[in-house]
C-alpha cells in the first residue's frame, strides 16, 4: 500500500496574493489496492481544496487543486503556521459506500498512514523557490526528485494567465449582456408606444360609432312621433267630418218638415 505525493515535500504557491493562487497536489496509488485518501489543513478558511477526499484505484492517480485565498483585511499574516496532511489507507473488499461515510467510521483496525506538507509562499513570480523534501511519515515513505516539483510548478505557473484571461471574457460578456438588454428596454418601450397609439384610435373610432348609433337613434324616435301625430290627425279629420255630415242631415231634414207644415 502506497501513496506517492507530487510534490512530497513542499505547496508551492505564487503571487502576488490579492487574488487567488492556486497550485496542484498529485497523488499517484502504486500498489495494486484501492486506497481512500482524505486532505487536512490547519487553515482550513483559507484554502479550498478539490477534491479534499476519495478513493483512488490500483495504478491510478489524481490531481488536487489546492486554492488560497487572499489575506482578508485586518488580519496579521499566519501563513508560516499553513501546513497540509494527506492520509491514505486500504479500502476493504466489503466495503461499497461513499467515502464520507467510510472516513466517518472507527479507522482503528486500518493501518492508516499519513504524510505532512509545507506551505511555501513565492511572493515574486520569477523568484526560485526550492521545495523542501523532507516529510513526516507514519507508514511507507514517498521519494520524490526536487525536479518533479518544479515541473509541477512550472505547469501551473500559465493558471493565473488563464484565470486573468476568463475574468476579461467574463467582463466582456456582461457588457454585451448589458448592451442586449438595453436594446430589448428601447424595443419594449416603443411597442407599447405603438400599442397605447392602436388603443387611442380604437377609442376615437369607438365612440364615434357610438355617436352615430346615438343619432340613428334619435331620428327613428322622432319618425315615430311624427307618425304617431299624422295618426292623430287623420283621426280627428274622420271624426269632424262625421259629426259635419251628421249635422247637415239633421239641418235638412228639420228644414223639410217646416216647409211641409208651412204648406199645409
Amino acid at each position: 500500500m502506497t501513496l506517492e505525493l507530487i510534490p512530497n515535500g513542499d505547496l508551492i504557491f505564487k503571487g502576488p496574493f490579492t487574488a487567488v493562487s492556486t497550485t496542484t497536489l498529485k497523488l499517484s496509488n502504486s500498489g495494486n489496492e484501492r486506497l481512500a485518501y482524505k486532505i487536512k489543513t490547519t487553515a482550513p478558511k483559507r484554502y479550498c481544496v478539490k477534491p479534499n477526499s476519495g478513493f483512488l484505484d490500483a495504478n491510478a492517480t489524481a490531481n488536487i487543486q489546492v486554492m488560497l485565498q487572499p489575506q482578508p483585511a485586518g488580519q496579521s499574516d499566519d501563513r508560516s503556521k499553513h501546513k497540509f496532511m494527506v492520509q491514505w489507507v486500504a479500502v476493504p473488499n466489503s466495503y461499497s459506500d461513499d467515502v464520507e461515510n467510510f472516513w466517518k467510521q472507527d479507522l482503528k483496525s486500518l493501518n492508516v498512514q499519513d504524510s505532512k506538507l509545507k506551505c511555501v509562499f513565492a511572493e515574486d513570480q520569477s523568484a526560485a523557490v526550492v521545495p523542501n523534501d523532507s516529510t513526516d511519515h507514519r507508514g511507507s515513505e514517498t521519494n520524490t526528485t526536487r525536479t518533479d516539483a518544479s515541473d509541477d510548478l512550472n505547469k501551473s505557473r500559465p493558471r493565473q494567465q488563464d484565470i486573468e484571461r476568463l475574468k476579461s471574457e467574463n467582463d466582456l460578456l456582461k457588457e454585451k449582456l448589458k448592451q442586449a438588454e438595453g436594446g430589448l428596454r428601447q424595443r419594449t418601450t416603443g411597442g407599447n408606444s405603438a400599442v397605447d397609439r392602436s388603443k387611442s384610435s380604437q377609442h376615437q373610432n369607438a365612440i364615434k360609432i357610438n355617436n352615430i348609433l346615438t343619432q340613428k337613434k334619435t331620428n327613428t324616435h322622432n319618425l315615430l312621433h311624427t307618425h304617431t301625430q299624422r295618426k292623430i290627425n287623420v283621426r280627428l279629420l274622420s271624426s269632424f267630418s262625421g259629426v259635419c255630415y251628421m249635422t247637415r242631415t239633421t239641418f235638412l231634414r228639420k228644414t223639410m218638415c217646416a216647409m211641409s207644415t208651412f204648406y199645409l
